[in-house]
């Protein structure tokens, strides 16, 4: 027997963009969109070096339950600028391109980071002198 409320109708319209759909701003989504361009180098990097989160926390000086979040892809808890720290700190490269906003609302190919290749370490006696010199380096 065919149910009495048979309609055609959609439930709701969407307008394409998910975030846009949950009640997000233009601003909100455009700060999102940057902090996953600049995670997903870095998760690539935390993967291809295989560290744990122990590990991890140690090499970008922050509390392992923050690696955790950090592996997880929970962004929010970390600014822009945190998670360029984070990239700098894995020795990745994070470059910045500002063009006119005429230019910004052209369909392009996602903005890719351009990984820097790391120079494998060698295994110092004593990890904390490593640690140290890899600072300064970075600093330098």
């Amino acid at each position: 027997m065919p149910s009495a409320k048979e309609t055609n109708e959609p439930g709701h319209i969407t307008t394409g963009n998910v975030l846009e759909d949950l009640g997000f701003s233009a601003e909100e989504i455009h700060e999102m969109e940057i902090k996953y361009e600049l995670w997903v180098p870095i998760r690539a990097q935390i993967d291809a070096r295989k560290l744990t989160q122990a590990k991890l926390a140690t090499e970008l000086q922050i509390h392992q339950p923050d690696a955790s979040l950090l592996l997880r892809g929970q962004l929010s808890r970390f600014s822009i600028t945190r998670l360029m720290q984070f990239a700098d700190r894995l020795q990745l490269r994070v470059t910045l391109a500002v063009v006119p906003s005429s230019e910004a609302h052209k369909p392009q190919s996602p903005a890719r980071i351009p990984l820097r290749k790391a120079k494998p370490r060698k295994q110092a006696v004593r990890p904390s002198i490593a640690r140290k010199a890899a600072r300064k380096a970075v600093l330098a």
